[in-house]
């Protein structure tokens, strides 16, 4: 049966502002817009709202996401006494527990936590995440029941946090966290594919309709999160797309597994490979120290340990997708990816890319690179980040209009559940630039269809599927968000009070607000 969208304002996203009366789709694809009205189509009626091609989110991590909207959140909370009683009082009904979003600059005199804190909250293995999800503290039966003491050594790309006496204070950083975080797992399958779900629900709730992913080294042999994908995701079964990058933990591995992925719903993506930390536990790797200290950051691999990757992925005819914060960071990538360069037709993706000089983004912009970026850090970052690098420094940040401009595609995300993962926030921020303390960087406004273009066209081209997503056109997927306004045209703080009405994809209506 053949469906014809109409009575509405739709957006094709082809050209700046360009709309059709109507769309027509058959099988989970357009054929048609702007057709002649027939009784032999099933009728979609608008009622005069706005509609869109759906939108991605092209770099998060979709599983902690569903465990996310599961368990104990910390982002908003400004009391640290609040905070105590909320872990206090938790009931999660699991043996280890996992609680996200702890942030000091929340708090006055940016207050952490200790172990013996919160050895006085719980007394099951707990783990606390710092909001950037590079570091976190734990409890004395966390770090008991990971075998680590006072003795442990520092492993390869982080740190555990000491005392003066050289006792473990209970923080952890980087690939020091990521250790605590792996003997917290206890995940299979069912429960994986039961996050996932519970993301996927929700992401369908923001008119988002493909993610791509970083989940593969983090529940267990990557077989579980894949399997978990591979058995909850499709044409048949809960209609989401999903991009799934290969951690370098376990990229070597996946590689020699002869894997069947779902063409178009869970597909296969580069080489995930960090870098550095992030800006909040000062392990963003930066060229020149943070103010007031001589820290420079955290420098995850060696020159010679990121070449190898680099190198690895181009043997297998790969790109490489690097989580990139810092301004040192970002020149040793590009050193690397210069000295081996990727296969014709593909590009290296460059993740979050947040702080970047002009030699350097001169460097980008000759490269076959694309960006993933997440306008929502800027909001996140602005009331702090500048007394932690400086007035001057803090200028290079976040450039995405200079991006455009120099020509690279840049695609939005949320990083999530870092950020709010609605794709309205990270539009509001594009086209104001304005956070708590108010508008930074004036400059780098986007205009709307730009900021949309992100998480529309941008997107697809970065997962190579410019031929059939990202748009309202003819033999493109019929994949579609309708919003209650004209995001388009309204005020950019009604963007904030915008709700999606409708998700569409495949042809069929995955989420109806129900008002």
């Amino acid at each position: 049966m053949r469906t014809l969208f109409y009575n509405g304002r739709i957006y094709t996203m082809r050209r700046p502002y360009e709309t059709v009366e109507n769309v027509l789709i058959e099988d989970g694809k357009i054929i048609g817009t702007d057709v002649e009205i027939s009784d032999a189509y099933e009728m979609f009626d608008l009622e005069g709202k706005t509609m869109l091609p759906a939108l991605t989110d092209v770099h998060m991590h979709l599983v902690m996401l569903g465990k996310m909207l599961k368990s104990l959140v910390l982002y908003e909370d400004t009391n640290i006494n609040e905070v105590k009683r909320k872990i206090s009082a938790y009931e999660s009904g699991n043996e280890r527990d996992t609680i996200l979003g702890y942030d000091e600059n929340n708090f006055p005199d940016q207050y952490r936590m200790t172990m013996k804190e919160l050895d006085l909250l719980t007394d099951k293995p707990t783990l606390v995440m710092r909001v950037c999800q590079h570091a976190g503290f734990a409890n004395t039966e966390a770090f008991q029941s990971a075998g680590i003491d006072d003795n442990v050594e520092d492993p390869p790309g982080g740190y555990f946090e000491r005392d003066a006496s050289g006792r473990l204070t209970g923080w952890a950083y980087d690939s020091a966290m990521e250790l605590l975080r792996n003997r917290q797992v206890n995940d299979d399958e069912v429960s994986v594919g039961d996050d996932i779900t519970t993301a996927v629900n929700y992401l369908h709730s923001l008119g988002i309709a493909n993610a791509h992913t970083e989940d593969m080294s983090s529940y267990g042999p990557f077989e579980v999160p894949l399997n978990a994908y591979l058995n909850t995701l499709g044409p048949d079964k809960l209609k989401f797309r999903v991009n799934l990058l290969r951690h370098e933990q376990v990229y070597e591995e996946m590689v020699k597994k002869d894997i069947q992925y779902q063409p178009d719903w869970v597909e296969e993506d580069a080489m995930k490979i960090f870098s550095d930390g992030a800006f909040g536990g000062k392990t963003a790797l930066l060229r020149e120290p943070y103010e007031g200290s001589e820290d420079t950051g955290l420098q995850i691999h060696s020159r010679e340990q990121l070449e190898a990757r680099v190198k690895l992925a181009r043997e297998n005819n790969d790109a490489v997708a690097v989580h990139i914060i810092g301004d040192k960071a970002l020149e040793i990538v590009l050193d690397a990816i210069e000295k081996f360069p990727v296969t014709a037709g593909k590009h290296d993706r460059l993740i979050h890319v947040s702080l970047v000089n002009p030699d350097l983004l001169k460097r980008m912009a000759e490269l076959d690179v694309v960006c993933d970026v997440q306008p929502t850090f800027l909001t996140s970052d602005m009331p702090w980040v500048e007394s932690y690098i400086g007035k001057e420094r803090a200028d290079y940040l976040y450039l995405f209009k200079t991006f455009r401009d120099k020509g690279l595609c840049i695609g939005g995300s949320s990083d999530a559940p870092i950020e709010e993962v609605n794709p309205l926030l990270g539009i509001h921020t594009l086209v104001t630039r304005r956070g708590k303390t108010g508008v930074y960087n004036e400059k780098e406004i986007l205009d709307r269809h730009s900021a949309f273009e992100m998480y529309t066209t941008e997107a697809a081209k970065i997962v190579y599927r410019e031929d059939r997503a990202g748009m309202i056109k003819e033999n493109y997927f019929a994949d579609f968000a309708v919003f209650d306004k004209n995001v388009m045209e309204i005020e950019a703080d009604e963007l904030l009070s915008t709700t999606v009405e409708y998700t569409i994809i495949d042809g069929d209506t995955v989420y109806q607000n129900s008002h």
